[in-house]
């Protein structure tokens, strides 16, 4: 139960993260404002995205929802049939199922993503503007990766 409940967690808590940033955000900050909170590395900037990952195939809002409902239900099955023994996959599998959640919600509710964490090396490295939602599918990806690759590790020892 305990891990059922770190999934519940993971999930409510990654959704109302992700949409009350991007409500304070885009309610508080002009249209064409930037916040800097380091200097050379991280601004708040207001963005939008009609596209997909760095604003590929803009205008298929519709495709992209339907992409995410599907996602959404394909990572619930997995959820659904995973062994909940390990806490880690309950985790991550929230992480990522809440991420998918929050950019849904905006597609729905605005026909594109809201994105705003602007991250860059000084004026040479620039990643494209992301949100919270991207945020936890990439944390909730990397740790499943790093969890793969160190229980299959451990096998090939054993």
């Amino acid at each position: 139960m305990r891990n059922t409940t770190t999934f519940i967690v993971a999930v409510v808590s990654g959704v109302i993260i992700d949409i009350v940033t991007k409500w304070v955000v885009f309610s508080r900050l002009e249209e064409f404002g930037k916040i800097t909170l380091i200097r050379n590395v991280l601004n708040i900037l207001r963005s939008e995205n009609e596209g997909v990952v760095f604003g590929m195939f803009p205008g298929k809002t519709n495709a992209f929802i339907i992409l995410s409902a599907i996602a959404i239900i394909v990572i619930l099955c997995v959820y659904i049939w995973s062994d909940k023994k390990h806490i880690m996959s309950n985790l991550t599998l929230g992480l990522v199922l809440a991420g998918a959640i929050g950019n849904l919600w905006d597609r729905v509710w605005y026909g594109r993503v809201r994105d705003f964490i602007d991250l860059h090396a000084g004026d040479k490295y620039h990643w494209p503007t992301f949100n919270v939602a991207d945020s936890l599918i990439c944390i909730g990806i990397s740790i499943m990766v790093i969890t793969s690759f160190l229980k299959s590790k451990r096998k090939d020892t054993v």
